[in-house]
């Protein structure tokens, strides 16, 4: 397989999953989460942190944002092309570092994502009232949702990296545009034979 075909299906598949990120933490974070009234009945403890959303959301658009510009980079304008071409070092230390802080971020959401499930699933299948044990079945679901979420773009994230920047013999091959030049080299000794 082309190795910039493998690196478009991981963005494609990563612009997907950050979308349904987006989705999940949406219906995690609604009225009930971001007023703290989704808490404990006998200790009034808030069980999901409001503040948690900023990380949640910010992440996954992180690394939508990442996949659309290494997805659009062929449709960029010539001035783009022509500055990426010039200076392909410093593009590929922006997209590594990038890469790298989507990486950490989405490890660091799964992980919050599975200790919040952990907290909560007690109460999704012990939690006194009906009403609250219900609750806390579809907040504890989602969360699970968004455990694995996380965890599989973490992981297309990082092996972007490893693909791209960690000496695997696989470099983008359409960031640096050919040019005119290097066409007519490669197709004029296919004319001369014909």
């Amino acid at each position: 397989m082309n190795t910039s075909l493998l690196v478009y299906i991981i963005n494609f598949v990563s612009l997907i999953i950050s979308v349904a990120q987006l989705c999940v933490a949406s219906s995690i974070f609604d009225f009930i989460v971001v007023n703290k009234m989704y808490y404990t009945s006998h200790d009034e403890t808030i069980l999901i942190d409001p503040y948690h959303a900023i990380i949640f959301f910010t992440a996954p658009l992180l690394s939508a944002a990442i996949a659309i510009l290494t997805i659009a980079i062929p449709n960029l304008p010539r001035s783009f092309q022509n500055f990426i071409s010039r200076h392909p070092f410093l593009i590929a230390v922006v997209h590594a570092s990038l890469l790298m802080v989507a990486t950490i971020a989405l490890a660091f959401c799964s992980l919050t994502a599975a200790q919040l499930s952990l907290s909560i699933g007690y109460y999704a299948y012990n939690g006194v009232p009906q009403k609250f044990q219900d609750a806390s079945f579809w907040y504890f679901i989602r969360l699970r949702a968004c455990t694995v979420l996380f965890g599989l773009q973490s992981i297309f994230a990082l092996s972007q990296i490893g693909l791209l920047y960690m000496g695997i013999e696989c470099r983008y091959k359409v960031i640096a545009p050919q040019s005119k030049e290097k066409k007519e080299l490669i197709s004029s000794p296919l004319r001369s034979q014909i």
